[in-house]
């Protein structure tokens, strides 16, 4: 019995070992777990220079939070001496299990944090009983260590995003590296000096090493990209071609509605997402109910095979047939006269070349829809970030390249 209680005052010990300490003395009540630490050395470390200098008199001590033991709240207590550096530090002795002004050791911090990756500030201080303000200073100060640097990558293919943080048409410029499929940079607003401001950070020489830059057909960021590597090959998404034309589908329908005869009226209504979704998607009862529909309007039933035509050519993986098949689209609007149409084709005719491209490489910003569902769940589990610069970190936490 008495070599059982041994052991387990041995594993206990082994819980609490800190270098420069040792463990010394306990206090444990109902809900509450403090243990004491004792100096093992007789000299002090200077957290600026590293030189040790022999303890003073002059002592302070510290109560700080630490992991949980089962139920119970779990703190330790230990004496910080002050030191007088030849450096010209005044202050305190290094610690190297607490954070300078930390109240909580790094082991109980790096636990908070893994908390913050999953779960809301709110839910972590009811968890632990701490601040959320503290909480929040913690996975701030954690994040800011474990972003890599935009220095240490060489991003070859970019997609360039944005995603909206607030009302109002606030947006982020998120850019993402293809390859990694990860986040390596955000930036305020969309303009062309918030992407300027990527390419500065990243350097003329990396910025000549990149060859794909995927975007939707925004002109700001495709300035940006001519400016700093106008030998990068711009791809637009395909999935922004086919919202343009998913959207010109939808305006043929809401103007054909507005123009139907009553019964007919009856038939298109609750069918949006019949004639919008792709045919190889439906079932075949909601092929049949798209059939009937179909039959009721002929502009309807131009513009619906229009858009089939469109996403079947997207899907098309060699450049010279899907060029030749897009042309002959355009050719097959332009006959059809249907308005919504024919302004999708006046758009991807400028945009012309950043479409060729795609054939050319089939890369798409999927990846960074995805991204931009991840961060629309992180504002929603925050009910909306007040603080921009934590929203970002967030961002990063979430979607970024960490260490």
């Amino acid at each position: 019995m008495k070599s059982r209680r041994y052991k387990y005052s041995q594993i206990f010990r082994g819980l609490y070992t800190f270098l420069g300490f040792v463990y010394d003395s306990i206090a444990n009540n109902i809900d509450m777990i403090a243990v004491g630490l004792r100096k093992t050395r007789t000299t002090a470390r200077c957290p600026k220079c590293g030189h040790r200098w022999p303890l003073t008199n002059e002592n302070y001590p510290r109560f700080v939070r630490d992991l949980d033991i089962g139920t119970k709240r779990s703190y330790i207590s230990y004496t910080e001496n002050k030191i007088f550096c030849t450096c010209g530090f005044r202050g305190y002795e290094k610690i190297d299990f607490v954070r300078p002004y930390s109240h909580c050791t790094i082991r109980f911090e790096e636990y908070i944090y893994r908390l913050c990756e999953k779960m809301t500030l709110s839910d972590i201080s009811e968890i632990t009983g701490l601040n959320w303000k503290t909480i929040k200073e913690i996975d701030i100060y954690y994040t800011k260590q474990r972003i890599e640097s935009l220095h240490n990558l060489e991003p070859t293919r970019i997609g360039i995003d944005e995603v909206a943080y607030e009302k109002g048409h606030k947006y982020l410029t998120v850019v993402r590296d293809l390859d990694l499929n990860k986040v390596i940079w955000v930036g305020l607003e969309r303009k062309e000096s918030t992407l300027d401001a990527f390419f500065d950070e990243l350097g003329w020489e990396k910025a000549l090493r990149i060859e794909v830059a995927v975007l939707d057909m925004w002109d700001p960021y495709i300035a940006s990209i001519k400016n700093h590597c106008p030998h990068v090959d711009i791809v637009f998404d395909k999935f922004h071609i086919v919202k343009y034309i998913t959207e010109a589908l939808d305006e043929l329908r809401k103007q054909e509605f507005a123009n139907a005869e009553e019964e007919d009226r009856k038939e298109m209504k609750r069918k949006r997402f019949l004639i919008l979704r792709r045919n190889e998607n439906l079932t075949e009862v909601q092929r049949e109910a798209l059939d009937k529909l179909m039959k009721l309007n002929e502009n309807l039933y131009k513009g619906y095979l229009l858009k089939e035509q469109i996403s079947d050519i997207l899907d098309e993986k060699e450049l010279e047939g899907a060029i030749s098949r897009l042309e002959q689209w355009i050719r097959n609007v332009i006959d059809s006269g249907i308005e919504p149409f024919i302004k999708c084709v006046k758009t991807i005719r400028h945009y012309f070349y950043g479409i060729a491209n795609y054939f050319r490489h089939h890369v798409t910003n999927a990846g960074s829809e995805g991204f931009n569902t991840k961060i629309n769940i992180i504002r929603r589990k925050a009910y909306g970030y007040s603080d921009l610069d934590y929203f970002i970190l967030k961002i990063f936490q979430a979607c970024g390249v960490m260490k």
